[in-house]
């Protein structure tokens, strides 16, 4: 979930054929709520803890972190672990390898002197994702995954993915202005290919408690359209599994209706938000957020441009086009008519330049673009990730 927003609706009432609007005014009155997100992993791997503030739908900013904050992972008798503020409002800690047969909380106490704490909760156990796939559609990919547990135990999942692509610029360029000439670009300065992520946009449950047997098979996590440019070379998703206790699925289920459901008449009306975290001293302050305690489980596949079909083509995003930068006539006198009448213009600093030639690879003039059309760099980075292979 990348953010949590609270929703104001505005009702309309039809009688005899007249609509009339009831204006409900903005009020600040449950703005600045302390929002808590994240797991108290039980295993090897970090913890991660995030901590916002909510603001109003007419802020300037929908991004509020709450900083400064002390967090703590504690057991009935004492703590077990601390984490540290690695960027603004959000808090990690190294694997704490818990006993699995002892229940933990969460103790927060935010830098204006208040403590809140989660209920305490035993670790529940996630099973391993049996496998990750894909399915061609006609609008792109489907990606799923595939688990079970064989005790029948689990029966309530959450998933959250972090995807990763290579992709490279629509256009290639050798050349760079630095306002008066122009240079020729060194390996360093290479600005074609890159590597973007993204994460998890929405909140996504599945429940087998339905079911006979606690399986789930080709649940499907997230689409990608034929023409993304995701897919235009290597594409890659690691998904994480985590099991949750039918309160903890309650909680993000509603979560979810209130959130990314409402809109119409016909859609699910709001509904009061219960979590397990509470101000210690204040049982009638509103918290957000439901932390949850137990074992994480990951899986990662990568997926080539050669496994998808030929018909695919890309589109792309910014419409690219290129324009003529530089023309010197007096070295091609054999060009035609429209490029010796070009008038010899050097476009600004740091916009894109490569050359272009007559049928015989001569070059004739050069051409630019657009820094966005030229620089991947723009829209991601040219490290490649330590996992990538």
């Amino acid at each position: 979930m990348k953010r949590i927003i609270y929703i104001l609706i505005l009702i309309a009432i039809t009688i005899s054929n007249c609509t009339t609007p009831i204006i409900i005014p903005t009020t600040s009155a449950n703005s600045n709520l302390l929002v808590v997100e994240g797991i108290i992993n039980a295993g090897s791997d970090s913890t991660i803890i995030t901590l916002s503030r909510t603001v109003l739908v007419s802020a300037k900013t929908t991004v509020n972190p709450e900083t400064k904050a002390t967090i703590t992972v504690e057991n009935a008798t004492a703590t077990v672990g601390t984490l540290t503020e690695t960027v603004k409002g959000t808090y990690a800690s190294k694997g704490l390898n818990l006993d699995i047969t002892k229940q933990y909380r969460l103790r927060i106490k935010t830098s204006n002197g208040k403590t809140y704490a989660s209920d305490l909760a035993t670790p529940k156990i996630t099973p391993p994702i049996d496998s990750l796939g894909y399915n061609i559609t006609g609008t792109g990919l489907q990606i799923y995954v595939n688990a079970h547990d064989a005790t029948n135990n689990t029966r309530y999942y959450r998933y959250d993915y972090r995807e990763t692509w290579q992709f490279h610029a629509a256009f290639q360029t050798g050349y760079i202005s630095n306002g008066t000439a122009l240079l020729n670009r060194t390996p360093a300065q290479d600005i074609y290919s890159c590597f973007a992520s993204d994460t998890t946009s929405n909140t996504i449950l599945n429940s087998t408690a339905a079911l006979s047997q606690d399986v789930v098979y080709q649940f499907p996590i997230v689409s990608v359209v034929s023409s993304a440019e995701k897919i235009e070379q290597k594409y890659s998703i690691l998904v994480q599994q985590v099991a949750l206790t039918k309160d903890a699925y309650t909680f993000w289920d509603n979560l979810k209706k209130n959130t990314e459901e409402l809109g119409g008449i016909f859609d699910a009306q709001p509904s009061s938000i219960a979590g397990n975290i509470h101000n210690v001293n204040d049982a009638t302050e509103p918290v957000i957020g439901y932390v949850s305690v137990g074992t994480v489980q990951k899986k990662r596949i990568y997926i080539t441009r050669g496994q998808l079909p030929r018909s695919w083509a890309l589109l792309d995003p910014y419409g690219c086009m290129v324009d003529t930068a530089l023309i010197n006539p007096p070295k091609v006198p054999n060009a035609p008519p429209e490029v010796r009448a070009t008038l010899i213009v050097l476009p600004p600093q740091g916009y894109a330049i490569f050359p272009f030639a007559d049928a015989s690879m001569n070059i004739i003039g050069y051409m630019y673009t657009v820094p966005i059309c030229a620089d991947c760099t723009l829209r991601g980075t040219k490290t490649q990730p330590i996992f990538w292979k």
